[in-house]
């Protein structure tokens, strides 16, 4: 179990690497075609890999930077924890480099189930304590 654990860490970990690349072409091999997606407190949805890998390019244009903070394995399951930032320009100021902008900051938890070295599913979770009460663990600093 410990080395199915640490399988589905690295696999999302090369999906991590990829988008921080802007690599979608390796992330659409790392999603199952029929990926179950789960938004926060919804119920889940199948969506297609190209849908996702819409989403994820808009993001990587966006200029998203992602961080993770968290990645527990625990057999064909992962919760991670992200940190996501990106700035958003003033799109009533025309300069190039100005002066105002606003900064968009936050996190992102969810549990990440995989089979066959693919992603199946994706539960988003408001937070970590909220990730990691899903698979029955406990965090004092989540």
């Amino acid at each position: 179990m410990a080395q199915e654990g640490q399988e589905s860490v690295e696999l999302l970990l090369r999906g991590y690497r990829a988008f921080v690349a802007g690599d979608l072409e390796t992330i659409a091999g790392l999603l199952d075609p029929d990926v179950e997606w789960v938004g926060s407190e919804e119920e889940a949805t199948l969506v297609t890999r190209d849908l996702v890998l819409d989403v994820l390019a808009e993001r990587v244009a966006e200029g998203y930077h992602v961080t993770v903070d968290r990645a527990i394995g625990l057999g064909d399951r992962v919760v991670v924890s992200m940190r996501f930032s990106r700035v958003e320009p003033d799109i009533t100021d025309e300069r190039p480099l100005q002066s105002r902008r606003r900064y968009l900051v936050g996190r992102y938890a969810a549990v990440v189930h995989t089979r066959d070295a693919r992603v199946v599913r994706v539960e988003e979770h408001p937070h970590l304590a909220s990730a990691l009460d899903a698979v029955g663990l406990e965090d004092e600093v989540a």
